[in-house]
């Protein structure tokens, strides 16, 4: 890779008491996911990103802005990296209105040559705001608190936005409504974006590449559904439900169902989702865990599992204590992985090749809007 084309060139080391972190990435995918255990580093990879924590050695390039160089003893100040920074508590100002949050940032836009006007339009528009510019952050819900805290950082006109378990203290319902707009951000603005998460799905949706943590050490780094269904990965990506993840438009709808279409280059792939308030034409990214998933090696009859998908094997692996079966359903659907045993591949005779089917139960699948 040529250093010109870099978006990410970052080499750190920091040590906190016994913990120490040194990691090396360089990457030219504009969407990092930054993924590992509790402990693993991912926080403090982060705040050594912002200028938060001090760095014994190193060099931090962003967009070919150095931010960091030890060796030539430069260090820019977190205050002059231009970081839109999303902690997990929000640290919105209390006695601020929704409305003087988003403006706080508003000199150091200008100060960058930008329109404020104009990003305060575009991040209103984009997060849903207009409704509460003039509430009290105490009057705020947790997923309207996330909004807010997000688009402060955006109405700063950041280089960079770094974002740390951006839904981790939302329960899954929220965390289903405020994934979309973190969807919406990553497709409105070009921006470089750094997303710390213990979520796998979340990642697969945000990111371009993930970097694997472990005990501060990078592990490895690769595309989400590559790293994620590894044998030295999935035993803790499953820990909190590994899911498939792939997106479709609404071509039918009913009053307990709709007809998800998935891309397939010419013909028609479809399943049926659970109902939802997306009009017809409108986009949809759905997931279903590994484990909701049969193979049929016929195509069922007289089940209440509504979803049968032809497909491929294109390969079965270990993971763990698992088997993984990888079914390619056409170019341009992502492949499925099925977590199967091994009693099954056995009486199956499951192999590389054979064609089978998926079945599955329209309430299996979860919905996002696109």
């Amino acid at each position: 890779m040529s250093p010109n084309n870099a978006i990410f060139d970052i080499s750190v080391k920091s040590r906190s008491g016994e913990f120490e972190l040194e990691i090396e990435y360089k990457g030219s995918k504009r969407v990092l996911g930054v993924f590992g255990v509790s402990g693993a580093g991912k926080t403090t990879f982060l705040e050594c990103v912002a200028g938060l924590r001090p760095v014994e050695s190193g060099r931090i390039v962003i967009g070919g802005e150095i931010w960091l160089d030890s060796g030539r003893r430069r260090f820019l100040r977190t205050r002059d990296r231009s970081i839109g920074y999303v902690p997990q508590d929000h640290l919105l100002f209390p006695h601020q209105s929704v409305r003087g949050n988003l403006e706080a940032g508003k000199a150091r836009a200008v100060k960058n040559g930008l329109d404020f006007g104009g990003v305060w339009e575009k991040v209103v528009s984009v997060l849903e705001l207009e409704p509460l510019l003039g509430r009290a952050i105490d009057q705020l819900s947790g997923g309207e608190k996330q909004r807010v805290s997000l688009g402060r950082a955006l109405c700063s006109g950041p280089k960079l936005l770094l974002l740390d378990e951006p839904l981790a203290s939302l329960d899954l319902p929220l965390r289903r409504k405020i994934l979309p707009f973190l969807i919406r951000i990553k497709d409105s603005f070009e921006l470089p974006m750094v997303i710390v998460s213990h979520n796998p799905m979340e990642l697969q949706v945000l990111c371009d590449e993930v970097l694997i943590m472990e005990k501060g050490r990078e592990v490895k780094v690769g595309s989400p559904g590559e790293l994620f269904t590894s044998e030295s990965i999935f035993e803790v990506a499953k820990e909190h439900g590994f899911e498939n993840v792939f997106s479709g438009t609404i071509i039918g709808k009913s009053e307990q169902v709709d007809q998800l279409g998935l891309s397939d280059a010419g013909r028609e792939i479809s399943i049926q989702i659970p109902a939802t308030d997306i009009p017809l034409g409108g986009g949809v990214i759905g997931s279903l865990r590994s484990d909701n998933i049969l193979i049929g090696l016929e195509k069922p009859r007289g089940l209440s599992a509504r979803n049968c998908i032809p497909a491929t094997i294109s390969s079965i692996e270990k993971a763990g204590t698992r088997w993984l079966l990888h079914a390619k359903v056409s170019d341009a659907i992502p492949r499925f992985v099925v977590e199967v045993t091994g009693d099954a591949i056995e009486a199956l005779s499951l192999r590389k090749g054979e064609a089978v089917y998926l079945v599955f139960k329209t309430s299996s699948v979860s919905t996002l809007s696109g």
